[in-house]
């Protein structure tokens, strides 16, 4: 019995070769990939090839908390490419990066627009809501979620917040965003 490690998507063989086993997945020409980080064990008498997972690995999933960053603002949803994701401490693979919060999952309040709520270039702090085949959808209306770092959407540098107002140290404009209890600069 041979073994190699191997990490996600690398190819082991061809399905003339082997059967996919155990942690593989073989596409629809044929060949077979491994589908996690581990030891690739290849049974030559039996034409298996199996991979034995060195460690567990986790996807987000609904109630976790991720960190975005802003790249779209529509009318009635907000758009963003997820970082990265945790729950409890725990670090979590991020498989799909493309999500929105919908305006309902804004704030408890009542929101008018959302551009007061966040701009393209913010970071911020959100909870998976929902992951479905046509989506993920975010909220941030809980305590502690929001908006984490943003930016003037004049000059572009950073805001800093003072009382409940977001102020730009360079140019003095300011600006409404829905913060997070964590936002950086105070």
């Amino acid at each position: 019995m041979r073994e190699k490690v191997v990490v996600p998507g690398e190819e082991l063989g061809i399905s003339e070769e082997y059967s996919s086993e155990e942690n593989t997945y073989e596409d629809e020409d044929g060949t077979i990939y491994a589908d996690s980080v581990g030891i690739a064990r290849f049974d030559d008498d039996n034409r298996e090839v199996r991979v034995k997972k060195n460690s567990t690995v986790r996807n987000f999933f609904p109630g976790s908390i991720v960190y975005a960053i802003v790249t779209g603002v529509r009318k009635n949803r907000v758009l963003v490419n997820i970082l990265s994701a945790e729950k409890n401490g725990e670090k979590l693979v991020v498989n799909r990066s493309m999500a929105m919060i919908p305006i309902a999952n804004v704030s408890t309040e009542f929101v008018r627009d959302l551009r007061n709520e966040f701009r393209i270039g913010d970071l911020i702090k959100a909870e998976v809501e929902s992951i479905k085949p046509f989506g993920i959808r975010l909220l941030t209306n809980k305590p502690g979620l929001g908006v984490i770092k943003a930016y003037c959407s004049k000059c572009r540098h950073p805001l800093h917040l003072i009382g409940r107002e977001l102020k730009c140290t360079n140019c003095g404009h300011t600006e409404k965003r829905k913060v997070s209890r964590e936002f950086i600069l105070k």
